[in-house]
This record gives structure tokens, sequence and C-alpha cells, in this order.
């Protein structure tokens, strides 16, 4: 897909922020190709607390709608943290909500997240979180549920998304450094949430560490570009956006 005629933009990115969305949006136009633009919206939360997590849950539909509205090519339901809290299979549901405010292909970033392991060859994973360590655990059962061994989990206590965005990128790095200390026998690491800043250092880290790293934020921009027919991404972001070129487009 390249764009419907007579467009400015090869592709419209709707993103549904649970918090704010700066951190993805400018990881999104690091890795991404030309002329693919984000189209955010946010639904202000301030806590990663069960009671915001629970709103943030019922604003998805209308999200949706609105990004319908905009024109947008595929939409991504941003967040792990709102569905893997209430488990393994809760998305599918929430998706089929989603999808019925529009006719673009809706995807929730834990589910890029899936796909991004999966391309990598990842079955015994490593999680490093910025999130308090109930909420890491619960992203983890989430994973084991979905056919992962984890077999570490490192995370750094914080419920405020707006400390995880101001935490410097060397932050990320030192909990997968920790994390490949910890569990050698890791076939991937994987550094969930998109508001800590991770993808200028996955590379680095896949030299050091001798195995795929990947993020949040790296999955929604391969998870959404495979959905669009877009088989290309910036060089210099991991491994994982340069298996575009050579992947089949996703429906």
């Amino acid at each position: 897909m390249t764009g419907r005629a007579g467009r400015t933009w090869r592709a419209r990115v709707g993103i549904v922020n649970p918090s704010r969305g700066d951190v993805l949006m400018y990881e999104y136009y690091r890795a991404a190709p030309p002329g693919v633009i984000v189209v955010p919206t946010a639904l202000n939360l301030k806590r990663l607390t069960a009671e915001e997590l629970e709103r943030v849950l019922a604003s998805y539909e209308a999200a949706v709608a609105d990004l319908a509205y905009e024109e947008c090519d595929v939409i991504v339901l941003g967040g792990s943290p709102p569905v893997t809290f209430k488990g393994h299979g809760f998305e599918r549901d929430l998706l089929a909500r989603a999808q019925r405010q529009t006719s673009a292909p809706v995807v929730a970033l834990v589910r890029c997240e899936v796909e991004a392991l999966e391309a990598v060859g990842a079955r015994r994973i490593a999680i490093g979180a910025p999130y308090t360590e109930e909420l890491t655990e619960k992203f983890a059962a989430y994973f084991r549920a979905a056919g992962f061994e984890v077999v570490a989990t490192r995370s750094l206590g914080i419920e405020r998304p707006v400390e995880m965005a101001q935490l410097p990128p060397d932050a990320s790095a030192d909990v997968a450094r920790a994390l490949r200390r910890e569990a050698p026998g890791a076939d991937a690491i994987h550094l969930t949430c998109p508001r800590w800043p991770t993808l200028g250092k996955l590379a680095d880290l896949e030299r050091e560490l001798g195995v795929p790293v990947t993020s949040s934020s790296q999955s929604v921009v391969y998870g959404t570009l495979r959905r669009l027919g877009i088989a290309e991404a910036r060089p210099g972001f991991g491994s994982l956006l340069e298996r575009l070129a050579g992947e089949p487009a996703r429906a």
C-alpha cells in the first residue's frame, strides 16, 4: 500500500496513546521512511493504576472513531498495560469493538510486540520495563500465555508515565545489559513501553550483547509498516526493522 491517489502522505498511521505518545512519535519518525505520518490521540493517563487503566480501556472505541474520521490507514491501540493487566486474550474483544469503528485495520501495540519477538525467532525472552514490578509481572504473564518462556524481568518501579518520558536513553540500555547478565540463556531481550527512549540504542545493544534486542516503539514501526505494505525503514535501528525488506505484507 502506498497511499491513496492524490494524497500528500504515503500513509497515515493513527495511534491511540493512553498517556501522551511523545517519545513514541519521536522514535517512529526516526525509523519510518519519508511520507509516513503519525496521527495521534491521547487519553490523558496520569498514573498506572487499576482505576486509570480501566478508564483508558473504556475510551479506546471513541478514540478509534476519531482516528477513523481522520482517514488513517492503520490504527494502533497503544499502551500494553491496559491490555496485559486484563490477561492474555482480552485484546480480542477490545479489538473487535474497536474495529467496528473503522474500516482500517486496527492492531493492539502488544500484538506488535508479540509479532516482533516472533520475527526475530525468540522463544526464551528477558523483559525490561520502566513500570512497577506488579505491572511488569502482568506483562510477563501475558507473554508466557502467548507461548514465550520468560527467563528474567527487570523493572524501574515508575508509576507516572511523564517520569518515564524523561528517562535518558541509557536507562533502557542499562536494563538490557543487566538482563543479559542475569539471563545469559535468553535468546532475545525486549524493552517494553513506548514512553521511555529505546530506539537509538537497539543496534548497538545487539552488537554488544549478541542477541536481538527489541522494543515497543520499534515493534509499532515494524507492525504498522508491514500492514501498510511498506517494506522499508531507515537503517540503524535494530535487526527487526532490517527484516522488513524480505518479509511479505501483513493483512
